[in-house]
């Protein structure tokens, strides 16, 4: 949409807002209740859907939440626009007249209020942005927040592509890119964030602008751990790189070999300096229905080639119970990651960084018997994910522009971040269960912390909302994260943007 319609609209906009009685200035101290939010907007968007509780459409959208604790809140109305100049009139707006909102890429959060809001708000919902094209002959990758990253690698795998997303198919393009992103690929590439060659955003005031390397270098460099602080990010565009075969699956295991099984992930961490191709990952979890530990082991290796030396070595030796380890496509992994992990259910995360260690996860996945033991529900359990953070994921982001999560500061080419998840049905236990993950996250920190191994960092897309995230950043990124917050939302008018982690 050209420049001059979308000030034409927002003009429309702003002047039917004060045209009605209950759009009083923000200076007068009133703002308008939600639902009159909700109407208001309705009025004026030009290419948005806006779902109100009771119709189908509402219904669906909560009910693709990752989390019950999620999909239960009940916002006025939801708004999935499909233009970025949509998103635009609806910041324009809440800004200006203080409407509380949330926003919506996948919705794979698993903390309340962190993707969705309640009846006091409104929430945008990005699943209707899905603009999806190669750009530059194939090089570069232009990609829409409402799209989740198995619809990206669909994509891409008929041109024999890849890029730097998640790891699990129901993902949400925009939470993950704005939190660092993880990826497959990380271990040689970096995180999902330190890949963004442009960021397409829309700013406090509605403008749309973009940032990158050349320009606004600044809130580029802030938007790759940017939370919700600067804008609604409207498009990505990133680098793809080819990758057709691979080999890789997962193994299970008895709980016997877990001690093994870690002292092997700290080699692998190690000799990923050797090799930045492999990644391994270990999940120990508890099983309410045996009352045992289970362990599944995930290897991988971006190329062709079974357990490569000198990275895997050793792992052939530590006898599976089963195992799906072979040369496949990264699609067909993705399926299999997606499928590990329990929907459905009300879930708690919370997660750690630490100097790698293979006596700790087992410890901490231990611990959780204490805390845990005596409930009563027949499903509730946790899980503990173990991986690696290497050189290669520190040094990836330096090269290309920096990022503000301070990873150099560990001091440390060896650390492995830890994901602690745990899931239950009952929502009459969400109280207790809440509390006691809360335990569990102090529980694990201390013995980190007495080991001499816990470090600053605190990966934002693992981690409970009571974690203070952007603190771990350390101080001076901090203090840079601020300055451009003052430079682009001078007012902080986006305050009204409720979830994520706050400056």
């Amino acid at each position: 949409m050209h420049t001059e319609l979308l000030t034409a609209l927002l003009t429309l906009v702003m002047g039917s807002f004060a045209s009605q009685e209950h759009f009083q200035s923000f200076d007068d101290g009133v703002r308008p209740t939600a639902q009159q939010c909700c109407n208001s907007l309705e009025a004026v968007l030009v290419s948005s859907v806006i779902l109100y509780p009771g119709s189908s459409g509402y219904t669906d959208q909560l009910g693709s939440y990752y989390s019950l604790d999620q999909a239960t809140q009940r916002p006025a109305c939801r708004i999935a626009p499909s233009t970025a100049e949509d998103v635009a009139l609806i910041v324009k707006y809440a800004t200006s007249s203080r409407c509380e909102f949330a926003v919506r890429s996948g919705g794979h959060m698993s903390w309340e209020g962190s993707s969705n809001i309640g009846h006091n708000g409104f929430t945008i919902d990005l699943e209707g942005l899905k603009l999806i094209e190669l750009q530059d002959g194939g090089e570069t990758l232009s990609i829409a927040p409402g799209l989740t990253w198995g619809e990206v690698y669909a994509f891409l795998k008929p041109h024999g592509l890849h890029t730097v997303g998640a790891r699990s198919p129901g993902v949400g393009v925009g939470g993950f890119l704005l939190g660092g992103g993880v990826s497959f690929l990380s271990t040689e590439h970096g995180l999902g964030s330190d890949n963004v060659l442009d960021y397409e955003v829309v700013l406090s005031n509605g403008s749309i602008v973009h940032a990158n390397k050349a320009e606004r270098s600044d809130l580029f460099w802030a938007l790759k751990g940017g939370s919700t602080n600067y804008g609604i990010v409207t498009r990505f565009l990133m680098p793809t790189m080819p990758l057709t075969q691979l080999w890789g699956g997962f193994l299970t295991y008895s709980a016997n070999a877990v001690p093994q099984l870690y002292e092997r992930m700290v080699k692998v961490t190690d000799q990923l300096k050797v090799d930045p191709r492999g990644l391994m990952i270990i999940c120990t979890a508890w099983n309410p229905a045996t009352k045992e530990h289970t362990v599944w082991a995930l290897a991988l290796y971006l190329a062709p080639h079974e357990y490569p030396s000198p990275l895997f070595d050793g792992l052939q030796d530590i006898a599976p119970i089963g195992g799906t380890t072979r040369v496949t496509n990264l699609g067909e992994i993705l399926d299999e990651a997606g499928q590990a992990l329990p929907k459905s259910q009300y879930s708690q995360w919370f997660t750690l960084t630490f100097k790698a260690d293979a006596k700790l996860p087992w410890d901490v996945q231990l611990k959780g018997e204490d805390i845990f033991g005596d409930l009563e529900s027949s499903d509730a359990h946790w899980e503990v994910l173990v991986q690696p953070m290497n050189e290669g994921m520190f040094s990836a982001g330096q090269k290309r522009g920096g990022n503000p999560f301070g990873l150099s500061r560990t001091h440390e080419n060896l650390c492995l971040v830890m994901l602690v998840m745990v899931f239950w049905t009952n929502p009459e236990e969400s109280a207790l269960i809440k509390a006691k993950t809360q335990e569990y996250l102090k529980v694990s920190m201390d013995l980190a912390r007495e080991r001499g191994l816990l470090t600053e960092f605190i990966y934002a897309n693992y981690a409970s909302g009571t974690q203070n995230v952007l603190e771990s950043y350390g101080e001076e990124n901090i203090k840079k994260m601020r300055a451009v917050k003052e430079k682009y939302d001078p007012n902080n008018l986006l305050e009204v943007w409720k979830g994520g982690w706050k400056l």
